[in-house]
């Protein structure tokens, strides 16, 4: 015969082991009770409105843009150093250097950089007074606003499901992993996955194609890297794989931007 003595020493002790985990995770779901995708998209809204305006400010960029083949196996480099500078309009560009890397070769192109970009500026800027002469808004390609990219507000939410796909983390900060799908396809929208902060709800990362490509480029994807300075929301890395097919000729690039540093533009 078993003797109900022996036992009771560890039955009381497993028994307080689970008094306290039952304590414990009343605790949790107390201190952090569980949100819906929707009250996480609206908080994730209310933290981006709840930026200032930007004003003026600069970044110091390296930017490299790689020909890859159809396995993606790089063929020739692009990297370009600049200062990017922004005055309350169009992006403005000061290039310190750019380089060309082809097997195994640098060859400098600075000058030729710097000449092809002032060209594309000036083409943007007439296309701009060209749409304020006439009263109507520049074109989109011209212009991507923060609303394209990121489809959180009022006007654009009903135009997308959204999923709660659990939580993961960004460069060590704990974030909700929310998919969007947009329910129509239109142009100039983006859908794809949004790393948003657990702590502070802001936006540390997307992960974006868009809904509707032009009919020659076959593969789109656009991710960036998120961080706050001076309480705006900056980028800090961009990363693009673009295929393209027009005729008889397929492009294929993979483009990688870092901002490494912002300052106030004097």
């Amino acid at each position: 015969m078993i003797n109900n003595k022996q036992f009771s020493p560890a039955c009381k002790k497993l028994t307080g082991l689970l008094f306290l985990l039952g304590l414990a995770l009343v605790l949790r779901a107390q201190t952090t009770p569980e949100l819906s995708v929707d009250q996480v998209v609206e908080r994730a809204y209310q933290r981006l409105t709840s930026y200032p305006d930007f004003g003026r400010w600069q970044a110091l960029v390296v930017s490299s843009q790689a020909s890859v083949d159809r396995h993606w196996q790089t063929e020739k480099v692009r990297r370009v150093t600049k200062w990017m500078k922004f005055d309350g309009g169009l992006v403005d560009e000061d290039i310190l250097e750019a380089v060309e890397i082809e097997k195994g070769r640098t060859r400098d192109i600075t000058e030729k950089y710097r000449q092809q970009r002032l060209e594309r500026l000036n083409r943007v800027r007439e296309e701009r007074e060209k749409a304020e002469a006439s009263d109507r808004q520049p074109d989109s390609g011209l212009t991507l606003r923060l609303e394209d990219l990121i489809p959180f507000s009022d006007k654009n939410r009903s135009r997308y499901d959204f999923r709660l796909k659990g939580e993961s983390e960004v460069n060590g900060h704990p974030v909700y992993l929310v998919e969007a799908r947009a329910r129509e396809k239109k142009d100039f929208l983006f859908e794809g996955l949004f790393f948003i902060s657990r702590d502070s709800y802001d936006l540390r990362r997307v992960e974006i194609t868009p809904v509707k490509a032009p009919a020659f480029v076959r593969e789109f994807l656009l991710e960036v890297d998120l961080d706050l300075w001076q309480e705006r929301l900056v980028m800090r890395k961009i990363k693009m794989k673009i295929y393209g097919r027009f005729l008889f000729k397929s492009i294929r690039r993979l483009v990688e931007e870092d901002y490494l540093e912002y300052r106030p533009l004097d």
